[in-house]
């Protein structure tokens, strides 16, 4: 297998990034393990130091300058042919990192592999799909996927709702058991050729964090790249660890959304962002009143106001 360098961002998760670390670290045919860490301070750079293993570096950012900023910084220092980014809160197997660099090498290395992310209590995570449409935003913020969920066993209406695009969209992470080719895959673990992702310049840094990966495949499609979800690798995640939230709709996850809306669909798509955090904000100040506050300075950070979890 070829080599591999591979890319951790660590945000105050100090115990969970050695143990990335350290998988990383076991597989032979890694030659670098890349921590960027957003100024946690905390005890994250002793620890990793404590490996005494010559192939981690160790970089600390002056202030948290976002997830996508910081794999960019990461990237900048890779000197592998192929670059894994792995989340803090994932652990890399042979098997994974082997099966998905194998998938890029077989495209040339103009791809975005991902594998499937089981959570700690082994079921899958959602990590391929399609890219996100305003219509999905729209069903997701005025939480008509729970009603959604709730018929989807009514023989009739059911059958229409499985068929939906939401739907397909939940069972390429459930079902497929062979490698697919998407338009979306978590920017959580994921690998693809070091030279493809300078050729499109890596993720875009106004991207704090949150829809950077819905970005950066959008962009890799656009280039004549290809998107490819292998399950058969498999990568136990904890997801939210860095964040410590529900992030869904949070201040941070709506300025993200108003950006990607905004970028992809112009002022329409802006527009519709902030039209829908504000319906979400006034439907929890009718009917959830505890969660209303949250959801008003969602609508404060979708105008460009705050802008914090």
């Amino acid at each position: 297998m070829p080599q591999i360098s591979v890319l951790i961002v660590s945000y105050r998760t100090p115990r969970l990034t050695v143990s990335a670390a350290s998988t990383a670290l076991a597989l032979d045919d890694v030659r670098q393990v890349i921590v960027v860490d957003n100024a946690s301070g905390d005890e994250t750079g002793g620890l990793l130091h404590a490996l005494q293993d010559d192939r981690v570096e160790y970089v600390v950012n002056p202030t948290n300058e976002g997830y996508g900023r910081a794999n960019n910084v990461a990237a900048s220092r890779a000197t592998s042919d192929f670059v894994l980014f792995l989340n803090s809160d994932a652990q890399i197997t042979r098997e994974a990192a082997t099966a998905l660099v194998d998938e890029v090498e077989r495209h040339g290395g103009r791809c975005i592999v991902a594998p499937r992310l089981a959570g700690e209590d082994g079921g899958i995570q959602r990590s391929a799909g399609l890219l996100p449409a305003p219509s999905d935003l729209a069903v997701r913020a005025l939480g008509i996927h729970h009603v959604a969920r709730a018929v989807a066993g009514w023989p009739l209406v059911g059958s229409l709702v499985r068929r939906n695009r939401l739907a397909r969209e939940y069972d390429l992470a459930l079902e497929s058991t062979e490698p697919i080719s998407t338009t979306m895959v978590s920017g959580a673990v994921f690998a693809m050729g070091r030279a493809a992702y300078n050729e499109i310049g890596g993720f875009d840094e106004r991207f704090f964090m949150y829809f950077e990966d819905a970005d950066l495949c959008r962009r890799a499609l656009r280039a004549g790249m290809t998107i490819r979800y292998v399950p058969k690798a498999v990568v136990p995640h904890i997801g939210g660890a860095s964040s410590g939230e529900d992030y869904h709709f949070s201040p941070r996850h709506a300025r993200s959304m108003r950006l990607y809306l905004g970028k992809w669909y112009g002022p329409p798509g802006t527009a519709l962002a902030v039209v829908l955090m504000f319906l979400r904000a006034v439907g929890f100040t009718l009917g959830a009143p505890r969660q209303a506050a949250r959801a008003w300075r969602a609508v404060g950070a979708t105008l460009g106001f705050g802008g914090g979890a």
